[in-house]
């Protein structure tokens, strides 16, 4: 790392005092900005002409530049200019200032920048495993030690009734261990263990070479297969024990019957159970096993030929869903812990049929793709998109039969229908409304136009999705740079109950909190919260505040596919 950047962190502690808490008008990227790369920045409620880019270290202007006129963003009830500075390309430390107003200091320079952020967004996912100690020397973030006691060795869990079959009854044992607990609780839920994986594997096949090199330090590193694979292994291999052998159903998820209170995994001793069997958690463990099946295969050798049995339980998963469609998740009366239910499954249907298609190139899976639809940003609970980039990213491979013409249109009209709404927002943020987990859809939104400059070159969808990347790593309306342990003003009660039980003052690293979100304003016990009125301001870093400062693996997943866009585009 140059020495400048280390002398960076020094700076910024003597800085953060006088500059950071005081104010908040000028919002930049907290982290910083790619030499060569684009540079800018958001102005509140100024009214400026013109602002100056200063060195941190002199206070000596380097680079000034006119503003244009002030636009008003109703998302945040703000009158704001963007100060664009990327003609500016001199490494070093700096900061904005307009009159006596100062942005938080950042540094210009080479990916270095990024690279821990990079690490810790995937190694959150480290921290996130159950049935496993987390251990010291693969979990201390700058001097903070986050290991933690096994929690949840799930070797035991119970057959619930709604889950039942002819060859395992109620109350009948299983051993299904691994995987990642969902979010803030301990639950690990099929449905958006599927969503969030596709984001791993689409970004390792867009830079596989990227992931050979970057190492997280995990058990498993050094072992001859991207870290980036062993760590998703993990989540895969708890997934291979959810499905039914009797039948090859899948269960919808593996919970305690109510949610525990806010302690450490191991603290949570009741008893948890395999719940639920239906046609969403069947595509979906569908889809991710024909897609791992094909980004495994180069590594049997290391897995012990797990590509073939994920294959295998692919085909008996998405028989099992044609023989059951309608099969559509609730919580039995007995369940309170979350649902991921789904009443629409049409775009799962899709989701699970691509993904085998591109693994196996049969016919009869590309048949049952209905491209003539319109799709959409995705989400968990609507995948169909995430199943259209996978086409576009594999199209190369795909045999001559399908057609192009149409992948090619309905992807790039993906591809223009979120340039758009980032190009026409007076806040250049591509996010149509500020619902539970904006911050997600953000990062959702910017990977997807990541996907469209790799794919076509063109400058204007990485301005996109270098704007989303720079919205969660401080240029937004509440000036927080939103992945907890980084930047000047990080989430520091992100709703979590390892990081709420633990005992350390800081929160555990690298995890994106949820985000503004006026939908739900009231489980902190309180009528309002910054903004009563304007959605991009409704953000409280309050641990109770799960509608806004929980995290979960479906918001962290594409924000590392995002990092890596713009990392490997500079």
């Amino acid at each position: 790392m140059p020495m400048f950047i280390k002398g960076f962190h020094t700076i910024c502690f003597l800085l953060i005092s006088v500059v950071c808490c005081a104010q908040n008008f000028i919002r930049a990227n907290q982290l910083g900005y790619f030499t060569n790369g684009m540079k800018c920045a958001m102005i509140s409620d100024m009214d400026a002409e013109s602002f100056t880019v200063r060195g941190a270290q002199t206070n000596q202007v380097v680079f000034s530049a006119a503003l244009e006129p002030q636009r008003l963003w109703n998302m945040s009830g703000e009158n704001v200019q963007f100060a664009d500075f990327s003609e500016f390309n001199v490494p070093g430390q700096y900061y904005l200032q307009i009159g006596t107003e100062r942005s938080h200091p950042f540094v210009i320079a080479d990916s270095a920048i990024f690279d821990e952020l990079s690490v810790w967004t995937l190694k959150s996912f480290y921290l996130w495993r159950s049935s496993t100690p987390i251990e010291e020397q693969y979990a201390t973030f700058r001097g903070t030690n986050y290991a933690r006691a096994m929690g949840h060795p799930d070797d035991v869990v119970y057959v619930h009734r709604s889950a039942a079959s002819e060859g395992r009854h109620v109350e009948s044992e299983v051993s299904s261990p691994k995987g990642w607990y969902d979010a803030g609780d301990y639950g690990k839920y099929i449905v958006n263990a599927g969503f969030s994986a596709a984001f791993f594997w689409m970004a390792y096949e867009l830079y596989p070479d990227y992931y050979a090199n970057l190492n997280l330090n995990i058990p498993e590193s050094g072992n001859q297969m991207p870290d980036i694979l062993d760590e998703l292994k993990w989540e895969l291999d708890w997934m291979l024990t959810m499905q039914d052998p009797s039948d090859g159903g899948v269960y919808h998820k593996l919970s305690t019957l109510r949610f525990c209170g806010m302690v450490m995994p191991d603290a949570d001793k009741k008893d948890r159970y395999v719940i639920g069997k239906s046609t969403a958690a069947a595509l979906s463990f569908a889809a991710t096993m024909a897609a791992c099946a094909r980004v495994y295969a180069p590594f049997d050798s290391i897995t012990d030929g797990m590509s073939d049995k994920m294959l295998k339980a692919a085909r008996r998963a998405y028989k099992w869903a044609e023989a059951h469609p309608e099969v559509y998740y609730q919580n039995p009366k007995d369940v309170f812990t979350g649902s991921y239910g789904d009443e629409t499954l049409s775009d799962d249907f899709f989701f699970a049929a691509a993904e085998l298609f591109i693994t196996t190139k049969e016919k009869q899976y590309y048949d049952k793709l209905n491209l003539s639809q319109s799709f959409e940003t995705p989400t968990w609970h609507d995948v169909k998109s995430v199943a259209l980039l996978d086409l576009a990213i594999n199209e190369k491979s795909l045999p001559d039969f399908i057609n192009r013409h149409m992948l090619k249109v309905k992807s790039q009209a993906l591809f223009d229908n979120i340039y758009k709404l980032y190009h026409y927002s007076v806040g250049h943020l591509p996010l149509r409304k500020f619902e539970w987990g904006s911050n997600g859809t953000v990062a959702a939104n910017g990977s997807i136009l990541g996907v469209a400059y790799n794919l076509t070159g063109e400058k204007k969808y990485l301005e996109g999705a270098q704007a989303c990347f720079d919205y969660l790593l401080g240029r937004n309306s509440v000036d927080y740079c939103f992945v907890s342990r980084f930047g000047y003003k990080y989430p520091k009660n992100i709703h979590d109950r390892r990081s709420d039980a633990d005992g350390i003052k800081e929160p555990l690293p690298g995890y994106l909190a949820g985000g503004p979100n006026l939908d739900e304003t009231t489980d902190c016990g309180k009528t309002s919260y910054p903004s009563g009125t304007y959605p991009a301001r409704a953000y409280l870093d309050e641990m109770c505040s799960y509608s806004t400062n929980e995290i979960a693996i479906n918001w962290n997943a594409p924000l590392i596919m995002l990092i890596a866009e713009i990392l490997n585009a500079y």
